[in-house]
């Protein structure tokens, strides 16, 4: 069953409020006088409640949660006040804050292997943490350490405490993480996307902690999420931001199910159900780079925009125990936007393109079979999605037909040819096997322009292409991923995590790939930027006939996306189906629990 939406909400008072953030306001040091990144925010952290955060990449979600603890990045310049017992933190000192943070107050990052240090132990660091904050002896912080460990899946406590980092999953780098901001039972804990690289079922189990630890202990939450299923079934509250303003806050189940704000609506909107297998295209338009004080932010994307929505500042107005942004709540019209299937690939062929065949793959040292005896066949043009819970082999899977790491026993077969490693593949059979991994941050390199990412692609796999052709290809294939030509000269780190994602997309598809492997690529992002991503991924491969094995925890895009579905456990293929046979009528009983544990939005 999936975790049931806290529907009592009693009024908080002045005592419950653990945290309380007022006219908050973030800018940076190069910007201009007057323009922030994040302006007017008012929040209060209720004592044993969760907060849900919500907006699009780059509406300012992180950066307000981080200034509302006063952490500085880049020498931000803060503004307005965070009391926390009865201090604003903005007045700390150095030490104070140093002193609080990890005790008091705990953050956990979205990326979990950038947030830990890659040189220690996961068990040390947690030590460390515990041995600076609290009293506890040698033999009980060794028993918390375990405990943490346990109670967030981590698998084989003892044994994990004396692992790497980069030994783990992301999934389970994400368990960790929670587990050290949770070893000092904080009075305020921020969450920034902390279960984005989760399977559903841990994620349910992860989520019903939390719930469990914010009502036992008292601990007030701040959750930032993008996946609002995820929210409804576990937030008390719920603020959305946009263009670093909130526009509209209430008791969660009402923003959700009532939500009155144009954005909130399509936020809602475009957010896929298993109950509908159409995809419904992201908000066209970005989010504007700061805030906007002298008129509606998001007039220039919002249908029911008329001239009175820029001629001045939108305050927040109450309706129905919500605040809204919004001048017209009264009479907008709450019509949902209509879905629309995916591209599909024109193809008649029934010949397999990839054919594996008993594989099985351990890894270097390990006791157990990251792949067990997995086979299927990819027909052309046909989307395969690989689902299951963190450490099934789904990745493994990628990496063996990517060439990456090598089969341990089995066959596999590409267009007739046997696969082996990599470095033992032509380039023609390199270019036509591409891998877009789940993070873009890292498979882009930081010191290069997207212009020199892309000439890579063209210049390793399409030796056919003359150089004074390059820019034209280039163009061409921004073009069809929907990004402006400034963005060639900027690197990566200039560009959103949906822009980034992009270009990754991009540059596959330069390399004119008969088969594309998809590895999380969405986990990370907003519902308006996943929705335009997989309807850019659906387009691309429709255009080229491209086959497709698509990995991913979100089992809606997956309904909306795969042809067949491939659920994997513990290395093993324990069903297989179409998406229809899987979500509408699973065989076995891990394929039923995983589809139970999604949040029924």
């Amino acid at each position: 069953m999936s975790i049931q939406a806290i529907t009592k909400i009693v009024a908080p008072t002045e005592r419950d409020v653990v945290l309380k953030i007022e006219g908050l306001g973030v800018r940076y040091p190069e910007m201009e006088e007057g323009t922030y990144t994040v302006r007017g925010v008012d929040l209060e952290l209720v004592k044993g409640t969760i907060h849900g955060l919500m907006g699009e990449s780059g509406c300012g979600k992180s950066t307000a949660a981080l200034a509302s603890i006063a952490f500085r990045r880049s020498h931000e310049i803060i503004t307005g006040k965070a009391l926390f017992e009865g201090k604003d933190l903005f007045a700390y000192t150095d030490t104070e804050l140093l002193s609080l943070w990890g005790g008091k107050v705990a953050y956990v990052a979205q990326s979990a292997f950038q947030a830990l240090n890659p040189s220690l132990t996961i068990g040390r660091q947690i030590d460390q943490v515990l041995r600076t904050h609290t009293q506890l002896n040698r033999s009980e912080i060794t028993a918390r350490i375990l405990s943490l460990l346990s109670d967030m899946g981590v698998p084989l406590p003892e044994q994990a405490i004396k692992r790497y980092p980069f030994q783990f999953s992301g999934g389970q780098l994400q368990r960790v993480a929670l587990a050290l901001a949770l070893a000092c039972r904080p009075q305020v804990l921020i969450l920034d996307e902390p279960t984005t690289g989760l399977d559903v079922t841990t994620q349910e189990v992860i989520s019903a902690l939390l719930k469990k630890i914010a009502q036992d202990d008292g601990i007030s939450i701040l959750y930032i999420s993008h996946d609002l299923a995820l929210l409804k079934s576990i937030a008390n509250y719920i603020s959305v931001m946009y263009a670093g303003q909130i526009v509209e806050s209430g008791v969660a189940h009402k923003v959700l199910e009532t939500p009155k704000h144009p954005y909130t609506r399509l936020l809602v909107g475009i957010t896929p159900k298993f109950s509908d297998s159409r995809l419904i295209p992201g908000i066209p338009g970005a989010p504007p780079p700061h805030s906007v004080l002298d008129s509606c932010a998001f007039a220039p994307r919002c249908e029911h925009a008329r001239p009175t929505c820029e001629a001045g500042a939108i305050p927040l107005v109450a309706k129905d125990n919500c605040n809204i942004r919004c001048i017209r709540v009264n009479d907008i019209p709450s019509t949902p936007p209509e879905g629309s299937s995916l591209a599909r690939p024109i193809t008649s062929s029934d010949e397999p393109l990839l054919i594996v065949d008993q594989l099985e793959l351990r890894y270097p040292g390990a006791t157990f079979l990251s792949i067990d005896k997995l086979s299927f066949k990819l027909m052309r043009g046909e989307r395969v999605a690989i689902v299951g819970e963190s450490g099934s082999g789904k990745s493994s899977v990628l990496r063996v037909i990517a060439g990456i790491s090598a089969a341990s026993d089995g066959y596999l077969s590409f267009d007739n040819r046997r696969l082996g490693l990599v470095t033992n593949r032509s380039k023609q059979l390199c270019s036509s096997i591409q891998l877009i991994f789940q993070n873009a941050d890292s498979s882009l390199n930081p010191k290069h322009t997207v212009r020199k990412l892309m000439r890579r692609s063209l210049t390793l796999f399409r030796p056919e292409v003359k150089q004074s052709s390059y820019d034209r290809c280039i163009l061409s294939m921004l073009s069809l991923i929907g990004l402006p030509e400034r963005v060639l000269d900027v690197s990566p780190s200039a560009l959103s995590g949906g822009q980034r994602q992009r270009v990754a997309i991009g540059r596959c598809f330069l390399a004119e790939p008969q088969l594309v492997l998809c590895d999380e690529i969405t986990s990370a992002l907003d519902v308006s930027v996943q929705a335009s991503v997989m309807t850019l991924l659906a387009e691309l491969t429709a255009a080229n006939g491209a086959s497709v094995i698509f990995v991913s925890h979100d089992l809606p895009v997956v309904r909306a996306f795969a042809d067949r579905v491939i659920v994997m456990r513990k290395g093993k293929v324990v069903e297989i189906g179409t998406s229809d046979e899987i979500f509408h009528r699973p065989q076995h009983p891990y394929t039923q629990s995983l589809i139970a544990a999604v949040p029924d939005f």
